[in-house]
């Protein structure tokens, strides 16, 4: 059984509710994601995810790709 970590990632580029879904389809389509809540007004992304199938530097790169430079808050 794998376990389940969050991760906090500061992302910039988040301005409106269509950013905030852009980015959760982003993250929530990479495998060992779980679960993604976006926030434009706190300019984070929470996400759950298998940290044996996913680390937090795939997922910013994978946002900074599409044009959201991200960083790790927190695990």
């Amino acid at each position: 059984m794998n376990d389940t970590v969050t991760y906090m990632l500061a992302v910039r580029g988040l301005c409106c509710g269509r950013s905030e879904r852009a980015v959760q389809r982003i993250l929530e389509a990479l495998p060992g994601v779980h679960r993604a809540h976006v926030s434009a007004a706190a300019a984070r992304a929470v996400v759950d995810a298998d940290p044996a199938a996913i680390t937090s530097s795939v997922l910013t790169a994978e946002l900074a790709a599409a044009g959201y430079p991200a960083r790790l808050e927190s695990l």
